[in-house]
């Protein structure tokens, strides 16, 4: 057995090499259909099959969120996440981390270096099961006020700062002005649960002292900034432990009304273990979908083409078969033919997949959080780049070489002419209609996808992007309290506006669709009851600015006045609210000089802000959807360390400049990100332009296929046709005539095609619409310019064969056998 595959494997391989061009056709179809298959995959299996490195039974490991009326998946306060791991007895330890990781400044003889700092709990390693490559990971001995400064470097930060020193442990370091000693080293790769890279690690003893707005965020359960996670304890399932979380937030709530009222907890499967379903797994299904749709489409180009050599070897199958060949040794044959077509495919794939990943990851905008994310080739990519070229052989084989191995014997004896069963040719139309269909649906795709990134560059979000750079800080690194952080950012922001090219600058925590948001808790007319179902309570997005963000950033304003210099942190505190905010609490009554109620307490505001003015609405948080309620407060009322300078400029960037200003002020105080304002908006859009990228490049290639599909069984249906055209001109028929003959063939399957994909393209649009961002899923524009694409793209790849069938000569046709 062994020896006859190897035989047949060497026979392929011998008549595929005299037929270069049919065979460099197919492997080019097929490597690029299994390598955008395999390209997707590489990215599905790097954020969601590849084992998380440094965690012990991950599928163990759980999320807990906080619920809203028993919806969200919000982080909670720290009092919170001791009740919750003090009361729980379904998790065998419940830890808590700052989700985020901080931008850090790591002291070096030539000034700070930026490095990620996450502050986790105590028992953090301990929960995910991690052991240290190097010395010892925290304990709960370590997150104690009492404890000695220390922190856990990852494997790269010792490798790379530190050359991998063998004596690291123990050593102290400088992180963010403050001494730490070394205990241990992560192991390679560790990140946790998350996508995001950490370089070091903090205990929360780092963090203690005040926190947001002057309250202790140790102490306080509205303010909430920790993500918290566990591990189940053996035998008890993942709906016990959501069961008794939810008990638990009940209790809480009634406890303590005023930080956790309408508030629970729920437990999910870890986000970032292997096989959890969650947005970024659909998304990456519907990535998998579309380049499934090229992978069909070569398949079917193949097939088709295996069809139409089958035809030019139909002597040759009937002579074998005449002498006591049997059917199933010759499919046997055949299939091996085309398995060693889709194993040259795959090799091609693989490499194919390098550049493609790089022309992907080249689409997307500047990303201003660390990424530990690798995506690559491994065995995973490899067998699945198997695996799919294994079962598309077979799809495109099977069929092709059952046909080739059943022709009728004594007229393919007689004759080395093309095959004309009917049942071939129906085949060989089939092939191109599904084609044609396939290739629709993709264009479709690709169209709403784009029509979606046009119409949302058509939004007015309500602000002014263009000549915006931002340049964002974290005073803190610097090791300045919030009186210095204050004469620094005044002093920053003016000699920024003084650089050349340089119009104005202002600094603001939030920037415009960056995707963060900041909350200081419901805001409501005072003397409203606690009930965010009134009228009179707005829960509320924030932000803090400077005086001139809102001229900087052509955001009008409607009623009352900007922040001034004279509103500082002794005198009433102020806010700007957004139109929606106003008429959702005030309705059409002027809300100037009205009294707000927060929440979170601001310092010596007791919780109380006056309202000054009134702003345009502005797309802050998402462009898709309404304007939501949304308060602006001055920086010198709300000291916040991270914040971000935006420089209006003349047209050029500025970011070279800025950074040295930053540098020459305080060398120690390293630069955050730095990038132009419509990078940062441009994040949100990440998913869209992914797909449609996608979509958009893989469309062509279908158009492609389909255009050599059409042209091939023109091409075939007027090699079968000699005979009757010659027929047909001897008769009387002239050119026009023989051209509208053949070329009606083509429409009539491109018609065919076009409308089972119109059909199939509105059935799949609907799985876009959240995507879509108010474009219709049977957008007229869309759906009828991909009509005529193909409508054009057939006649002009079916017009070359027909302009030759009116050259044929009616006596040398009529002499043909």
């Amino acid at each position: 057995m062994f020896h006859t595959a190897v035989q047949d494997a060497r026979y392929a391989l011998r008549l595929l090499g005299r037929s270069p061009v049919f065979t460099a056709t197919a492997v080019l179809s097929l490597a690029i259909g299994i390598g955008a298959n395999t390209t997707i995959f590489s990215v599905a299996n790097a954020l969601l099959l590849r084992p998380l490195p440094g965690l012990a039974r991950a599928n163990r490991l759980v999320d807990i969120g906080r619920t809203q009326n028993g919806r969200g998946f919000d982080t909670t306060g720290y009092p919170n996440y001791r009740d919750v791991r003090e009361r729980t007895t379904t998790l065998s330890g419940v830890y808590a981390i700052r989700l985020e990781p901080q931008v850090m400044s790591l002291a070096s003889a030539d000034g700070a270096e930026r490095v990620y700092g996450t502050t986790v709990s105590g028992n953090y390693f301990t929960v995910l099961g991690t052991e240290a490559v190097r010395g010892r990971l925290f304990t709960d001995n370590d997150d104690r006020p009492e404890s000695a400064a220390a922190t856990v470097i990852s494997y790269e930060l010792w490798q790379g700062r530190f050359g991998g020193d063998p004596l690291i442990v123990g050593k102290t370091i400088t992180i963010t002005g403050t001494p730490y000693a070394v205990i241990g080293v992560a192991p390679k790769g560790f990140q946790g649960t998350t996508l995001l890279r950490s370089d070091l690690w903090l205990p929360m003893s780092a963090q203690r002292g005040p926190g947001a707005g002057g309250a202790d965020m140790f102490t306080d359960r509205r303010i909430v900034w920790l993500a918290m996670g566990g591990r189940l304890k053996d035998g008890v399932t993942l709906q016990q432990a959501d069961a008794e979380l939810r008990a638990i937030g009940d209790v809480l709530a009634r406890e303590y009304p005023e930080g956790n009222a309408n508030r629970s907890f729920r437990v999910a499967a870890s986000a970032m273990v292997p096989g959890r379903i969650n947005f970024v797994a659909a998304f990456m299904s519907l990535l998998m979908a579309i380049v499934g749709l090229v992978l069909l489409i070569a398949c079917v180009n193949v097939a088709g083409m295996l069809l139409a050599r089958a035809a030019g070897r139909r002597r040759e199958i009937a002579v074998r078969l005449a002498m006591g060949a049997q059917r199933g040794r010759l499919v046997r044959q055949l299939l091996t033919e085309t398995a060693v077509l889709f194993a040259a495919g795959c090799m091609a794939a693989l490499l194919l997949t390098q550049w493609l990943t790089a022309l992907l990851l080249s689409v997307l905008p500047q990303i201003p959080f660390p990424l530990g994310l690798e995506i690559g080739v491994d065995w995973h990519v490899v067998t699945f780049a198997v695996a799919v070229s294994l079962a598309a052989a077979v799809l495109s084989g099977l069929l092709p070489a059952l046909q080739a191995s059943r022709p009728n014997l004594v007229p393919s004896l007689k004759t080395e002419g093309l095959d004309g069963e009917p049942s071939r040719l129906r085949l060989r139309n089939a092939f191109v209609v599904a084609q044609i269909t396939l290739s629709l649906l993709l264009v479709i795709a690709a169209g709403l996808f784009l029509r979606a990134l046009g119409h949302a560059a058509a939004i007015q979000p309500g602000f002014d992007q263009a000549n915006v750079d931002v340049v964002s800080l974290d005073f803190s690194l610097a090791g300045y309290n919030d009186a210095q952080g204050q004469r620094f950012a005044g002093d920053l922001v003016e000699r920024a506006a003084a650089l050349p090219g340089a119009r104005s600058a202002v600094l603001a925590v939030d920037l415009p669709l960056d995707g963060d948001r900041m909350s200081f808790g419901d805001v409501r007319v005072p003397g409203a009851p606690r009930d965010s179902a009134r009228r009179d309570v707005a829960p509320t997005d924030w932000n803090i600015v400077t005086p001139g963000f809102f001229q900087e950033l052509n955001v009008r304003l409607l009623r009352g006045r900007d922040f001034k210099e004279q509103d500082t942190a002794t005198s009433p505190h102020v806010a700007i609210v957004n139109d929606a905010f106003a008429r959702q609490l005030f309705g059409d009554a002027d809300p100037i000089g009205r009294n707000l109620e927060v929440d979170t307490p601001f310092g010596g505001s007791a919780g109380r802000l006056t309202i000054v003015g009134v702003a345009a609405n502005a797309h802050m948080i998402t462009l898709g959807d309404e304007a939501t309620p949304y308060i602006y407060v001055p920086f010198s009322q709300h000291y916040n360390a991270r914040m971000s300078l935006i420089v209006k400029t003349a047209g050029a960037t500025v970011i070279p400049q800025i950074r040295a200003l930053v540098h020459g002020m305080n060398p120690n105080l390293p630069v955050t990100t730095a990038m132009p304002l419509a990078e940062v908006t441009a994040i949100g859009l990440i998913p869209q332009r992914i797909a449609a990228s996608v979509a958009g490049t893989l469309g062509v290639v279908g158009l492609l296929l389909a255009a050599i599909g059409i042209y091939g069984v023109t091409s075939y249906a007027v090699s079968r046709r000699t005979r009757e055209i010659g027929i047909r001109m001897a008769l009387g028929a002239d050119g026009r005539m023989v051209l509208a003959l053949v070329l009606r063939q083509a429409i009539a399957l491109t018609a065919i095609g076009v409308g089972i994909g119109l059909a199939a393209g509105a059935a799949a649009a609907q799985l876009l619409r959240s995507l879509l961002f108010g474009v219709s899923t049977v957008d007229p524009l869309t759906f009828t310019g991909a009509a005529l694409l193909f409508t054009v793209i057939a006649l002009a790849a079916s017009y070359v064969p027909a302009r030759r069938a009116t050259r044929i000569d009616a006596m040398v046709a009529l002499r043909t056998d």
